[in-house]
């Protein structure tokens, strides 16, 4: 299963050939999409790539999609507070159950994630909530192989952020807090036992996925439960493909599991 998560930048509207060019380069099963705020657009791509798709609305104007080559077989959409913007819950159906035996499929559960923006500590507390939230969520459900990916708008422990690429704007404001980068909600992830797939497989790259041409900071994760994380093969930012540049403010990252 090749799994990518990509921000589409305000729905994509007027760069869907572009986004569509980059899907089709990256060659995903699994296409979890933040920023999917043109439902046309969503149910174009997915058409264009022979996929199923789920599309659901978040808390304001940022909607969330995750398209898929497996059935979906079940799906729910969590997008009250403080779990905002969304998430949404889509139930693959990777194998099914043989005819007549008593070995049951496999059944992979995607949770597609897309939290508040920026940096400043009011908003990394509603983030470190809605990630509490989250977990709650996930407990409340019969146990499984499961992924949460997305952009968590958040910064993992030991990440770098190069500030002085940041627009004017963001700089001044973080200035008010002297600069300092909080690490709560995605420290409460990792401690609560998921995999960051990209650092498990590149522990020395930055795999900085906002925003392009000039990227300086790592939004998007891939984050695996336990029985995932040992099928984990493969990780990366794709940045290989012209209109990458162009197709959005974030690079995608994409992840291969091996069952």
């Amino acid at each position: 299963m090749r799994l990518l998560t990509y921000n589409l930048y305000f729905g994509g509207a007027d760069r869907a050939e572009q986004i569509l060019a980059v899907l089709t380069h990256a060659n995903a099963d699994v296409i979890a999409l933040t920023e999917a705020d043109d439902r046309a657009v969503v149910e174009m791509l997915a058409a264009r790539l022979g996929m199923v798709h789920q599309w659901a609305r978040g808390s304001g104007d940022r909607h969330i999609a995750t398209l898929s080559r497996f059935p979906i077989v079940d799906w729910h959409i969590y997008n009250r507070p403080p779990l905002s913007q969304a998430a949404l819950e889509t139930t693959l159906e990777i194998r099914p159950s043989p005819i007549g035996s008593e070995v049951g499929g496999v059944g992979v559960t995607i949770y597609n994630v897309h939290l508040l923006p920026y940096l400043f500590l009011p908003f990394e507390l509603r983030r470190w909530q809605a990630v509490g939230c989250l977990l709650q969520i996930i407990r409340q459900q019969p146990s499984g192989p499961h992924l949460l990916v997305g952009d968590f708008n958040a910064i993992a422990p030991g990440d770098r952020v190069l500030q002085h690429l940041h627009p004017p704007r963001m700089r001044r404001q973080q200035a008010l807090q002297f600069n300092i980068i909080f690490r709560l909600a995605l420290r409460r992830l990792l401690s609560a036992g998921y995999t960051d797939c990209f650092r498990a497989l590149h522990p020395a790259d930055d795999g900085f996925t906002w925003m392009p041409p000039r990227p300086s900071t790592r939004y998007d994760y891939i984050l695996a439960d336990p029985t995932l994380a040992r099928a984990l093969t493969a990780c990366r930012v794709v940045d290989d493909l012209p209109a990458i540049a162009t197709a959005s403010d974030h690079l995608p990252l994409m992840a291969d599991f091996e069952f």
